[in-house]
Parts: C-alpha cells; sequence; structure tokens
C-alpha cells in the first residue's frame, strides 16, 4: 500500500537543506615545500603541521621514497654563527600548530635520487609517536 505520508516526510528532510556533520578534523601538513635542488643533493622541506585533534602528538621521523634520508634539524644562532642541530622529535600540542620554516625547524632531505625542478611534488611521509603517518607532497620552487 502506498503510503504519501512517509513519501512526504522523506521529500521534506530531503529538502530541508540540512547537512551531515563535518568529519572531525583531523593531523594536518599544510603549505609544505622544498627547495629545488640536483640529483644527488640535499634540499630543505618547510611547512604547518597542524593537530586540531584532543591529544597531541609528535613528530618522530620522516622519508622520501625520492631521497636516501630526511631528518628533523633546528636552525641555531650561537656566537654570531649558524648552526644546523638534528632534533629527535617535534612534539605538536592538542590544538596548535608547529611552524616548519627557513631560520628554524625543518625536513633536511639528503641523497636525493633525482633532481628537484620547480614545479615537482616531493613525496614525503611524516611519522609520528604511536605509529601514525601521514603522507604530503611538498611543492618544489625556486630558490627565489
Amino acid at each position: 500500500m502506498f503510503r504519501p505520508f512517509l513519501l512526504i516526510s522523506v521529500l521534506a528532510a530531503a529538502c530541508t537543506g540540512a547537512e551531515s556533520p563535518a568529519p572531525p578534523a583531523k593531523l594536518s601538513a599544510q603549505d609544505a615545500w622544498a627547495r629545488a635542488a640536483d640529483s644527488g643533493m640535499v634540499t630543505a622541506v618547510y611547512l604547518v603541521l597542524r593537530n586540531p585533534e584532543a591529544a597531541g602528538v609528535t613528530l618522530t621521523a620522516a622519508s622520501s621514497p625520492w631521497a636516501e634520508s630526511v631528518t628533523l634539524h633546528m636552525t641555531h644562532e650561537m656566537n654570531g654563527m649558524v648552526h644546523m642541530m638534528p632534533i629527535d622529535s617535534a612534539p605538536v600540542a592538542p590544538g596548535d600548530s608547529v611552524v616548519f620554516a627557513e631560520g628554524g625547524r625543518h625536513l633536511m632531505v639528503s641523497g636525493l635520487r633525482r633532481k628537484l625542478a620547480a614545479g615537482d611534488s616531493l613525496p614525503l611521509v611524516l611519522e609520528f609517536s604511536g605509529g601514525r603517518s601521514l603522507e604530503l607532497k611538498a611543492a618544489v620552487r625556486s630558490p627565489y
């Protein structure tokens, strides 16, 4: 038997414009970019890690299929000289962001297996404590 009331109810619900709830915000890497570089050389990657989640996360490692190694680094100034030092991790507090930028934290990509030219996208995998990982692509830019 046809039930017009049921049909009207379904159509009315579909037409209300009610949106389904947005999926919960997740850890993300934004604005990732790398400097152009020749094969066999090194480059730096800069990005912003955003953690809108309720728990903190810690970046512990990174890798790329296009490089022999990717390490976390921090630039420090000591006695008027600038030094790059490897760091073990980069914590990101709940609801916070960590910026990887020139003159501060960054990823050092060593032993490039191919040339990186402006317009390329360098694939990366960021690894976090607890076994989580995040895949991303860093846009390759010319130095100037």
